[in-house]
């Protein structure tokens, strides 16, 4: 009898210590990105210039300010048509002008780069009015015109 509790309590040691085998296998997931890159141009302040018809020196406009920023490695241009080289000035005619003044605009700051993914590039329209312009305006008060320009950033 000693023999078969014996027996017995070796076959269940061996049940109980038995070594378990668990089969693996791994499969690779394959992950697709797809990335827009783009760059995001806010919007210009508005430009002011003051003058008095016939001043004897050039007005200088004040405001302007805005931010350019790109996706990581990202070549931009900003300027004022969308062509692949825009243009970094624009000379609006006194006949163009709804108050018959002749003016040009320009960008301050470097209008090209290359975006980093995080840090906006700060820009400034500015403008220039000649002097010894006489304007039109029918009121002894003066007058005011609104003029709207685009500004692209091309990437």
């Amino acid at each position: 009898m000693k023999h078969v509790a014996l027996a017995v309590a070796l076959g269940f040691s061996a049940l109980l210590t038995a070594p378990a085998f668990a089969a693996n296998e791994t499969k690779d997931v394959t992950v697709t990105i797809n990335l827009t890159p783009k760059c995001e141009i806010s919007t210009p302040g508005a430009l002011t210039f003051a003058y008095d018809s016939f001043q004897t020196g050039a007005s200088t406009a004040t405001g302007g300010a805005f931010t350019v920023k790109c996706t990581n490695s990202l070549p931009f241009k900003v300027g004022f048509d969308s062509t692949a080289t825009p243009s970094t000035t624009k000379t609006v005619a006194a006949g163009a002008s709804n108050l018959q003044l002749g003016y040009s605009l320009g960008l301050s700051g470097t209008p090209t780069g290359t975006g980093n993914g995080t840090t906006a590039v700060n820009l400034s329209v500015t403008g220039t009015m000649g002097a010894g312009q006489s304007g039109t305006c029918a009121t002894g008060t003066g007058c005011t015109s609104n003029e709207t320009h685009a500004l692209y950033v091309v990437y």
